[in-house]
């Protein structure tokens, strides 16, 4: 079991590279999965609008608690667990959620790298998507000095990016030490 942990702004490829590492990486492990926090939020609020901030800040909450005990279960059953979802920008940011995690395994984190002028045009091709806001989620990630983990230039057609990513993660590139406190 291990937690491949895939960072990303929107448009950077998340879902359609996880998507693609679970059919690859099946053909060498049984027990692969992709869980991301987005179907989460999505079963407490399908619309993604909140009425106040709080009550955003408390579905957020409950998905992230949910999601972290799907991640445990799982974890429990051997599996391999492609993540996304989440944001990895910083360790303080993969401590937290590794934190509401229960068991320790080994953990790789790979950073998508997209030009944000390819960003814009692949979420522009999705249709609208009035909740998210690329130049901010640029500006944040403009602002990290130093990464966790391994940057991937993710700008060549899936099935590249995928057969790369895969050999990666094979290498255990991208492998990070996250020290937690005693629970």
């Amino acid at each position: 079991m291990k937690l491949i942990l895939i960072d990303g702004g929107p448009a950077s490829g998340k879902n359609t590279l996880g998507t693609l590492l679970v059919e690859k990486l099946k053909k060498l492990e049984n027990n692969v999965i992709l869980m991301d926090l987005d179907t989460f939020v999505e079963q407490i609020n399908p619309s993604w609008i909140w009425k106040s901030k709080l009550l955003e800040e408390t579905d957020q909450s409950k998905a992230r608690k949910n999601f972290a005990n799907t991640i445990n279960r799982y974890l429990l059953e051997d599996y391999t667990i492609i993540v996304i979802g989440e944001r990895f920008l910083t360790k303080d940011d993969i401590s937290f959620f590794m934190s509401r995690l229960n068991i320790n395994c080994p953990v790789q984190l790979y950073h998508l790298c997209v030009p944000f002028a390819l960003r814009r045009k692949r979420l522009h091709e999705r249709g609208p998507h009035s909740h998210i806001d690329l130049e901010k989620d640029q500006k944040e990630r403009d602002m990290v000095l130093s990464w966790p983990g391994y940057v991937y230039d993710n700008i060549n057609t899936p099935e590249v990016d995928t057969d790369r990513l895969a050999t990666l993660i094979q290498d255990s590139k991208g492998t990070i030490d996250i020290v937690l406190p005693e629970k």
